[in-house]
């Protein structure tokens, strides 16, 4: 995981701003019940921009699932989104993140068997629900800042 978040926020950050300098980012699990990449990427996210590093975007991170396992071999299988512990375990799973609100995708992990077919409704669904926490990332952010200002006036 550290690897993944390495390279997201190394494309994503504008680090020539600051050339003599490291930028390290502390995540402290206190506690998993699913889609823990997503919630590390999305920590990470508020995390740098309320320290002020400037971003090309937000990376915003969710996951996606399939109603079926690799070998039910079920072809009507529904894609979910922001699965749990649970649901991890027993479901394929992949975890997405996008740059911004748009169809970038910065990080695409699938660590479960599943047929090839269902990995584009699961991707499509994923992207989906990053456009979804982008949006929320960006009323917390603003809610944020809004604030501060009001404390410095």
């Amino acid at each position: 995981m550290q690897t993944i978040i390495a390279q997201t926020y190394d494309s994503a950050l504008f680090t020539q701003a600051y050339p003599n300098s490291t930028i390290t980012l502390t995540l402290h699990i206190l506690s998993q019940d699913g889609s823990l990449l997503a919630a590390c990427l999305n920590a990470s996210t508020l995390a740098l921009i309320d320290s002020g590093i400037p971003m090309a975007d937000y990376i915003a991170a969710c996951t996606a699932g399939s109603t079926a396992s690799y070998s039910a071999n079920d072809e009507a299988a529904d894609p979910l989104l922001d699965l749990n512990g649970l649901e991890e375990q027993e479901l394929p799973f992949l975890t997405v993140a996008t740059l911004g609100g748009g169809d970038d995708v910065s990080v695409l992990n699938l660590e479960t068997r599943v047929q090839i077919e269902r990995v584009e409704s699961m991707l499509a669904v994923g992207i989906d629900g990053c456009k979804q926490v982008k949006q929320i990332l960006d009323q917390i952010v603003r809610a944020h800042g809004k604030e501060v200002l009001r404390k410095a006036l």
